[in-house]
């Protein structure tokens, strides 16, 4: 009987871990995606204020193959922030889907397809929360596609 009480407790125990578990992924997932969508709705308007709040001071573009077929650009945080505010990039309303997100602790990579009318890019992110528990988008490696 005791072995049969103790199972229950750590099954019962081990339910109710998961279900946090799952319920806390689903609340990390969500509040990734706002930031994504934040990052696209301020190229769209080419509004650069809401970067402050969703780039980490570190960020960077790579963007493979740019200018030319045998070169990768690294574009930091601020040149970045300057093309957009500017309205050199950005400009188009995508349509965000997200293909993938994967969370391991503190850290997170999403794969996302951003559609237009004129195009789509297939991005993808890496983040970090930072000392505030905040997700922080720290690299963009964008593919254009045509």
């Amino acid at each position: 009987m005791k072995k049969t009480s103790l199972t229950l407790l750590v099954m019962l125990f081990a339910i109710v871990t998961g279900c946090r578990s799952q319920k806390n992924i689903a609340n990390m997932e969500d509040k990734i995606k706002s930031v994504i969508e934040t990052f696209a709705k301020a190229g769209a308007e080419n509004n650069a204020t809401p970067y402050d709040h969703i780039l980490h001071s570190e960020f960077r573009v790579i963007a493979n193959r740019y200018p030319t077929p045998d070169k990768t650009s690294i574009i930091p945080r601020e040149a970045y922030v300057g093309l957009i505010a500017s309205k050199k990039i950005g400009g188009t309303p995508y349509e965000v889907s997200f293909q993938n997100i994967s969370i391991i602790d503190h850290s997170a990579t999403v794969m996302a397809h951003f559609k237009g009318k004129e195009g789509s890019q297939w991005l993808t992110f890496l983040l970090v929360l930072d000392a505030s528990d905040n997700w922080k988008i720290i690299t963009d490696i964008a593919v254009q596609k045509k």
